[in-house]
């Protein structure tokens, strides 16, 4: 609950009520944080140990297939293709760990949307149909620019990959929300009023990992990392900033809500 006077009417206070669920999630958000530092922690040290000899096999393999006829090439392609795909998921781990601090700086939030719209448009997300709805009042917020649009291309992203087949629309929101506040490590209220909404018509996150969408390796998708969310999750963090989403089938809204950039930063 949030109490303020009523500055028109000394009379009257304001009781602003939200829902115990948010509060709920704000405390799961804190466990899951401190189990996927461990998780990737342990995860980067042994990506580099794993690299080298997946290098080995993938190489012998490859050996191998030279003198097999093509018919016996398929069990060889496949050990080649797999160790291929860990080494990738490997880097992510490594990217993951290795991300560097944020250069905050005050930023036009639609600036970042908007590179990740058109980048997704040309790739990933070029038989959809993204719609936007803007505030365009919104003020800067304080982030870094290549980190913030990597956010939004993640969740673009992954809102492109819930909606196969023709016909799906994403929705980019943006707008003014004064309810949320969370307290900062310091001890000070972190008031994050700017809003931006990414809503796509899937099917929804199943039931039985909603609740750890955002923890590392935890996917709804068959041969699906885990790391997307993960990385979202930790850049928003970094940036004092809360992600959360709620989904049913039909619509899965990933919600970022972002600190307002300090006057001295937004008027220079």
């Amino acid at each position: 609950m949030q109490i303020a006077p009523m500055h028109d009417n000394p009379d009257y206070i304001l009781l602003l009520i939200s829902p115990r669920d948010i509060a709920d999630r704000l405390g799961r958000s804190m466990q899951v944080k401190s189990a996927a530092k461990s998780a990737i922690g342990m995860a980067e040290m042994l990506a580099h140990e794993i690299k080298n000899p997946l290098a080995g096999i993938s190489g012998a393999a490859q050996l191998l297939s030279m003198n097999l006829p093509p018919e016996d090439r398929e069990m060889t392609d496949l050990i080649v293709e797999e160790t291929r795909r860990i080494v990738k998921l490997l880097e992510q781990v490594e990217q993951f760990g290795n991300l560097r601090p944020p250069e905050r700086r005050a930023v036009n939030i639609h600036d970042a949307l908007d590179r990740a719209r058109k980048s997704a448009l040309v790739g990933f997300a070029a038989h959809l149909s993204i719609v936007e709805e803007y505030d365009p009042s919104l003020p800067a917020t304080f982030a870094d620019p290549d980190q913030l649009m990597q956010v939004f291309l993640n969740l673009i992203k992954n809102a492109a990959e819930a909606c196969k087949g023709e016909g799906h629309t994403i929705r980019l929101r943006s707008f003014y929300d004064h309810s949320l506040r969370l307290r900062r490590k310091s001890g000070g209220p972190a008031v994050l009023p700017l809003t931006v909404e990414i809503i796509d018509d899937g099917p929804g996150i199943p039931p039985d990992i909603a609740a750890d969408i955002f923890e590392p390796f935890v996917s709804g998708r068959e041969n699906g990392t885990g790391l997307g969310l993960a990385l979202v999750s930790k850049i928003i963090s970094d940036h004092e900033g809360w992600v959360s989403v709620e989904s049913v089938p039909g619509r899965t809204a990933f919600r970022v809500s972002m600190p307002v950039a300090p006057k001295k930063l937004e008027a220079s």
